[in-house]
């Protein structure tokens, strides 16, 4: 029985971290493959996909463009950071590329998803014709550039077009909601496709990797692979391996930004968000983390902000008399309630916001409690004051200089922010079940 190492992925990470974690990973293993989904094996088949499914191909494609930026300054590349890193790590192995696309996917679906999927994308185009015609040459635009980069090279003009592309995308969304009450919503729209797609597809593409991963060491005598693949695919990976004659040994879990760690198999299993829990000891050292929280937490906001204030200019549009004053008054209220709700109860309930959650963030008492509901709100009736001068300016300095890097709100509220750390179980208990889940028990761990 072949054992595979799993190595997961963020695909938009520091090259040379992924670099090395992957290279002391996937020591002793004699081949790697890597997650590299393909639009079709021909034009023509790809073409078929785009045509048969254009709501969701137009979603996926602007998934991809809006995180363009970020694959620019950590990639330096339009293509996953693990693709690009294998060949180098691999030496004299060889690597295959492995993964079915999402779209390919659901060529074996009933053609009730065609006929869904032309009649939601027809619905949308006649609402919003110049939004749908925008989306879609933003979706094409971009399938252009990666196909040009991947067959022909010409990686510093193929990124300066993919970010050219972005800044449209995004430029595009913003004058939509200013400019078009409720057209600006639209691209919600897409988005919802494209991550539903991801969503629905993810358990039939772990699936196709592992059976492709168990042909080549058929075919080719590995007794050792190392896959790397996206870390949502991770859980499902692990579970259905020893369904295609694969036996688990380790499995990595990547950080941003950051060396990732090796896990034992069952721990991926058995584990759950409850898992994680906050280390005082990063209290002071997250800054940077905290920053592009506070970013992402933003953005969140002034996106939620937009869609219901345009949805409420919408009914504006059709109303008289004193209703505009109305329209207007919530609109007013929304925005000034909005952002002190937002933190309120996302620190006071999860301890964290959306922000702090991707990028495995807690707010946390000085003693390592979890934050209480006072606690959240003199953390956000004090946050305009981390604001002065501005751009958050006195906030960093203050929480620069303190032990525990607190800001004013911190200070007050005696919180912190830390990072949040995953709690692997005993090594007895990791082992339960382990014939029966295909995981190699006694393969040797690796600390990176």
């Amino acid at each position: 029985m072949t054992t595979l190492r799993i190595f997961g992925t963020i695909h938009a990470n520091t090259r040379r971290i992924v670099e090395d974690d992957l290279r002391e990973f996937a020591s002793g293993a004699d081949a790697i493959a890597v997650e590299q989904p393909r639009l079709g094996g021909t034009a023509r088949s790809a073409i078929g996909l785009v045509c048969r499914y254009p709501l969701f191909f137009v979603g996926l494609q602007l998934l991809f463009v809006l995180q363009m930026p970020l694959y620019v300054l950590c990639n330096r590349d339009l293509r996953s950071a693990e693709f690009l890193v294998a060949r180098t790590v691999a030496g004299k192995r060889p690597v295959h590329e492995v993964d079915r696309h999402p779209l390919d996917v659901l060529s074996d679906r009933s053609p009730g998803w065609i006929v869904g999927n032309w009649l939601a994308f027809l619905a949308v185009a006649v609402v919003f014709p110049i939004e749908t015609l925008v989306a879609v040459g933003l979706a094409v635009g971009l399938l252009s550039v990666t196909t040009v980069r991947s067959r022909c090279g010409f990686r510093i003009p193929m990124l300066v077009a993919a970010l050219s592309l972005a800044a449209v995308a995004y430029g595009s969304v913003v004058a939509g909601i200013f400019l078009s009450d409720i057209a600006g919503s639209v691209v919600l729209i897409y988005l919802g496709a494209g991550y539903l797609l991801i969503r629905r597809t993810l358990e039939a593409r772990n699936e196709a990797m592992l059976a492709e991963v168990a042909a080549l060491a058929t075919a080719n005598g590995y007794d050792r692979v190392c896959l790397a693949i996206g870390y949502k695919h991770l859980p499902g990976m692990v579970e259905h391996a020893s369904g295609h004659g694969l036996l688990t040994a380790d499995v990595f879990e990547p950080h941003w930004r950051a060396s990732g760690e090796v896990l034992e198999s069952e721990a991926v299993l058995d584990r759950d968000d409850s898992d994680a829990r906050p280390n005082m000891e990063t209290a002071g050292t997250v800054l940077r983390r905290r920053a592009a929280a506070t970013g992402i937490d933003w953005l969140v906001i002034a996106l939620l902000a937009f869609s219901a204030s345009a949805l409420l200019a919408g009914l504006d549009a059709d109303a008289s008399g004193g209703g505009d004053a109305v329209i207007g008054g919530l609109i007013l209220l929304w925005w000034l309630l909005l952002p002190p709700t937002y933190f309120v109860v996302g620190e006071a309930t999860y301890g964290r916001t959306v922000g702090k959650s991707l990028l495995d963030l807690a707010v946390v008492r000085i003693d390592g409690s979890p934050c209480t509901l006072g606690d959240a709100i003199v953390r956000t009736v004090l946050l305009p004051l981390d604001f002065l001068p501005a751009g958050y300016c006195l906030g960093a300095i203050i929480a620069s200089t303190t032990d525990y890097g607190q800001r004013l709100g911190d200070i007050a509220a005696g919180t912190t922010v830390v990072k949040r750390e995953r709690v692997t179980d005993s090594a007895a208990s990791s082992r339960r079940s382990c014939s029966s889940s295909g995981v190699d028990p006694d393969a040797n761990r690796t600390s990176i």
